[in-house]
């Protein structure tokens, strides 16, 4: 067996490793910095992000009056065709149910179209911007020295100082006045 005294050695050299492994991990976790964006906001509160806003608002309300001229229509005809029905002759009645019908699904097909439209020019108005917002992100990151960013959505819990948004912003305002 080991003398007493090698014993205490290991006993304590043991002692000093088990310390140790649980030093790292609490050293470097108080070194690494973590920050957390709000992205939806970041992108849509940019000068770029409110501008490419204002712009699908305006296609969007010209769209929705369009389709709510059309939805009007689609509506008196259908008035039409239920107060004239009993009065109208067969061939007459089937004619204007063809008709209601034909302008049910045109106006189907134009609200089908107009929402793919807006997605369409949704994706391409905020693209460039989400692009380079995460560019900016990445300096911020770089700079700062953040081990990570991470989405606000995605977080449960963040203390408020480590939001990171507003700056993200006014970096990106800076670069794309």
């Amino acid at each position: 067996m080991l003398k007493s005294g090698k014993w205490l050695l290991m006993l304590g050299m043991l002692a000093v490793l088990i310390c140790a492994a649980w030093a790292l991990p609490t050293a470097a976790s108080a070194q690494s910095m973590v920050a957390v964006v709000d992205y939806e906001r970041a992108v849509k509160e940019c000068a770029q992000g409110k501008k490419a806003g204002a712009e699908l608002k305006r296609r969007a309300d010209k769209l929705e009056g369009a389709l709510k001229s059309m939805n009007e229509e689609v509506q008196a005809l259908r008035k039409e065709l239920e107060n004239s029905a009993m009065l109208l002759k067969p061939e007459a009645k089937l004619a204007k149910e063809r008709d209601f019908e034909r302008k049910v699904r045109t106006l189907n097909d134009r609200t089908r179209d107009a929402q793919q439209e807006m997605q369409e020019a949704q994706r391409d108005a905020f693209q460039p911007v989400l692009r380079e917002m995460g560019r900016v992100i990445n300096e911020i990151g770089t700079k700062n020295g953040y081990a990570v960013v991470i989405e606000a959505r995605t977080t449960l819990y963040f203390p408020k100082s480590a939001d990171i948004t507003a700056q993200v912003i006014a970096a990106y305002d800076k670069l794309h006045p």
